[in-house]
């Protein structure tokens, strides 16, 4: 059982280490060609070297970091054009699962659905950036959710790696352009129209994909 939660702690570490150096990346605090090494990871986070060289690891087998020889790891190549791909990916899978979620959807889903998006509505009046991320997080995950296709929602979550944390910071526009695009997802809820709500989703994140490459470029 030690053994266990020690595995446990190290594999917990190493998931906040890699999401911390894929942030960098994406905010381009770190740029392609930089050597990013298991010690420094582990002195700037507070952890040991082993959990620091799993996270980097793991971020190479996502494509976010080559393997050098002689020196470790470095920040691979990514374009804007990387991105729109990413987000084309993203916006069928999204699409898809937002489809099965209107027809999976009851009255009260779709109540919780709308009472989040007006939380978040609320957090952007008060220039709330934190909240409206985590109620923005908190509206795609539920529709997720209620896409009830647990493998579909596996690889959406790879993909959406790509997307930063901090969308509401990073990308100038995106609040405005996320809202309105929620309220036509919600609509198409509401009138129980899966073909709509699946193409607003993806319009949503093709949307998504082309402000983040601009900002990107």
């Amino acid at each position: 059982m030690p053994d266990q939660t020690a595995a446990t702690k190290r594999g917990s570490l190493a998931a906040k280490a890699a999401a911390r150096v894929r942030e960098d990346i994406l905010s381009k605090k770190l740029v392609p060609g930089t050597t990013v090494r298991p010690e420094d990871v582990g002195r700037e986070l507070g952890i040991s070297q082993t959990p620091a060289r799993e996270a980097l690891q793991a971020l190479r087998t996502e494509g976010f970091l080559n393997r050098t020889q002689g020196v470790g790891f470095v920040v691979a190549p990514l374009t804007a054009d990387d991105l729109r791909d990413i987000f084309t990916a993203h916006a069928f899978l999204a699409g898809e699962l937002t489809f099965r979620a209107v027809r999976n959807a009851t009255e009260t889903d779709v109540d919780e659905l709308e009472a989040v998006h007006y939380e978040l509505m609320a957090a952007e009046r008060r220039k709330d950036r934190d909240r409206a991320e985590e109620r923005n997080h908190a509206f795609h995950r539920l529709i997720t959710q209620l896409g009830d296709s647990p493998k579909l929602a596996q690889i959406l979550g790879i993909v959406a790696r790509y997307i930063p944390r901090s969308f509401y910071v990073e990308v100038e526009g995106w609040d405005a352009a996320s809202a309105q695009d929620h309220e036509a997802i919600l609509a198409a809820f509401r009138a129980r129209d899966a073909d709509a709500a699946r193409e607003a989703m993806a319009e949503h994140m093709t949307n998504a994909g082309r402000l983040l490459a601009q900002a990107f470029e």
